[in-house]
């Protein structure tokens, strides 16, 4: 497609949205429901393909996703439900005693509780008014793509640059004429995820949009904000900034000694398929000492799996081989005094299986009245708020952000507001005033929840978790 036939299928867009992972989707999904149709979903990728890791929808975000359409409500929960129940049965298979109840303990190097969290849907559901699952993102994302117009979502199209003038948003877009895998992932893992090659420079097409508003829900790394914020006050802070954490992980290690999963099991998991271990002494709190967090999960009989969070000076992370990362992981560890049978453990990852990553922050305070919109753009998801995923919270957050912003452009088109910068101004100024002090929160919890104790995680939970987004829906429609 060259860019004149682009121009010609697609007109003048309400909507562009860039972005097609699940905040992108649920925007789309939430305009399809309203009746606005003249919107169109593009992302980067290639093509989209089963990569990423699993994600927990949290009550705020079922709840979200109820406020945007019943039937992404029900999609979700149904498909979740039965990834976690068969998830479980694969985990319970191989032990004769099965627990009854799934727990999500966080435990000190001695094995005591620190804190507990219950993972059944009904707990869940009791407590904070709705239930919880867990879903493969690539399904996550399947699944909500599954309920828009086929001819909506358009994959193979890169975003490389945005201008906007009075009346409209022009956004350029290259595509490869050679269609290849492409690394859009979570994590890098030649293990269990579909392995990429070598892409050579190939020949691309070239696109042109335009559309009335652009919703940039392009991750992270959002091109659009970059492009965005290259030239005014807020350069700064175009590229996401280091969190000060990093993770090291490996999600399979077969073989594991017999030996070892009885120590394993008789002093920490007791029970439990995941646990999370931190050293609470306060000795090492008088040292200033981030503990790190070790996150270990059964496989199997014989397998285990970890995932190790600590505070990492950037440098330290910079042209490291895999075997030098797990050198630093066993470095790390020594140094806030766990067990020896945990570095053991590290030190059974091999170098292929290795997965390690930096986490990055786009901070929701910073000191700026404004600083999720620009005229007729927004920014929704991790490209407004990214976060460490401590907390779980960042796909939920997103899909907040989603219920939200899409109230906010239906008000907009159903009252022909969209040659109207004032009204557009209001509405997306209106919803950063409404999500902006409540992501703060959620941010500083995610950065510093490891050193809660369960009496504040309990109190964070009934804030977070309680607050339903179609309340500010509501009120986003009564003060226009």
């Amino acid at each position: 497609m060259n860019l004149d036939r682009a121009e010609k299928v697609y007109g003048v867009l309400d909507v562009l949205i860039v972005g097609a992972g699940p905040v992108g989707l649920a925007t789309a999904i939430a305009l399809h429901q309203r009746g606005i149709n003249n919107i169109l979903v593009i992302d980067q990728t290639r093509t989209f393909r089963q990569v990423g890791q699993v994600v927990d929808i949290l009550p705020n975000g079922l709840k979200a996703l109820k406020c945007i359409s019943q039937d992404a409500y029900q999609q979700i929960k149904t498909v979740g439900l039965t990834y976690t129940q068969a998830r479980r049965q694969r985990s319970e298979g191989n032990h004769q005693q099965a627990v009854k109840k799934r727990f999500w303990c966080q435990k000190n190097l001695q094995g005591k509780v620190i804190r507990s969290t219950p993972l059944d849907f009904d707990f869940w559901h009791e407590r904070y008014g709705e239930g919880r699952v867990s879903i493969p993102w690539y399904q996550l994302q399947t699944e909500l793509r599954s309920l828009l117009p086929a001819a909506i979502v358009k994959a193979n199209h890169r975003c490389v640059a945005v201008t906007q003038n009075a009346s409209c948003v022009t956004v350029n877009c290259i595509s490869d004429r050679e269609i290849t895998a492409n690394p859009f992932a979570h994590w890098e893992n030649t293990a269990t995820e579909e392995k990429t090659p070598a892409v050579s420079p190939q020949p691309t097409n070239k696109h042109q949009f335009k559309a009335k508003l652009v919703v940039a829900a392009d991750g992270i790394n959002s091109t659009v904000r970059q492009l965005v914020y290259a030239d005014s006050n807020l350069s700064q802070w175009a590229k996401p900034q280091y969190s000060g954490f990093a993770a090291i992980g490996c999600l399979q290690i077969d073989h594991v000694s017999q030996e070892m999963m009885q120590q394993l099991e008789a002093q920490y998991f007791r029970g439990d398929m995941v646990v999370t271990l931190q050293n609470d002494s306060p000795e090492l709190k008088a040292q200033n000492i981030d503990s790190p967090r070790l996150i270990i999960f059964r496989k199997g009989a014989n397998a285990l799996g970890y995932l190790f969070h600590t505070a990492l000076n950037f440098d330290r992370l910079q042209n490291k081989s895999p075997e030098a990362m797990i050198n630093l992981a066993v470095e790390i560890l020594k140094r806030a005094d766990f067990p020896t049978i945990f570095a053991q453990v590290v030190k059974l990852s091999t170098p292929q299986t290795l997965i390690h990553r930096p986490y990055y922050i786009h901070p929701a305070n910073i000191p700026e009245p404004i600083i999720w919109s620009n005229d007729r753009l927004v920014l929704v998801g991790d490209a407004a708020h990214g976060m460490p995923p401590f907390a779980a919270q960042g796909a939920n957050q997103g899909l907040e952000d989603a219920a939200l912003i899409g109230t906010a452009i239906a008000n907009i088109i159903q009252h022909h507001d969209l040659d109207k910068q004032e009204m557009i101004d209001r509405q997306f100024s209106k919803y950063e005033q409404l999500r902006r002090p409540l992501v703060e929160k959620v941010q500083e919890a995610t950065m510093h929840n490891h050193n809660w104790s369960q009496e504040q995680w309990e109190k964070y939970s009934d804030a977070t978790y309680r607050h339903d987004v179609t309340s500010l829906c509501h009120e986003f429609i009564l003060h226009r």
